[in-house]
């Protein structure tokens, strides 16, 4: 399974989710409500251990098209990314974590700021993103 793979269906167990609504990789629509995985530049190794064992990180960006016709969905929005943000933390810290190839243990995954308009749309609707990683160790 490929990591984006295991992050997308990590995200799908997030309860406050619109029910039906896909989650994409790499692909968002223009209609609400849809969301989105998508991996970000700077995967790389933070340390190497003396058995070749590495500790690396995975960005990914996790999105959302919702309306932005006013100022109570635009909150509402915002919310629920913050709302993610802690979900993120509290399942880090419950050992609850995506699953990942064999060789591949995930030490955490964590939001790295605040969930931010990214697009306005024309017709009253808007790209969300809220930037994230995984963090795990290989085997060599």
């Amino acid at each position: 399974m490929s990591m984006i793979s295991a992050i997308q269906t990590y995200v799908k167990t997030y309860g406050s989710l619109a029910a039906n609504a896909p989650v994409w990789v790499d692909y968002i629509g223009k209609e609400p409500t849809q969301y989105a995985i998508s991996p970000l530049p700077g995967a790389r190794i933070v340390e190497t251990y003396l058995d070749e064992s590495t500790t690396r990180e995975y960005p990914f960006a996790f999105e959302l098209v919702g309306f932005t016709a006013d100022d109570a969905t635009r909150l509402e929005n915002l919310g629920f990314f913050e709302a993610f943000a802690k979900w993120l933390e509290t399942q880090s810290k419950a050992g609850t974590l995506p699953t990942l190839d064999a060789g591949m243990t995930p030490e955490k995954i964590e939001a790295l700021g605040w969930g931010y308009l990214l697009d306005a749309g024309e017709s009253g609707t808007g790209v969300y993103q809220i930037q994230c990683k995984l963090t795990y160790e290989q085997e060599p």
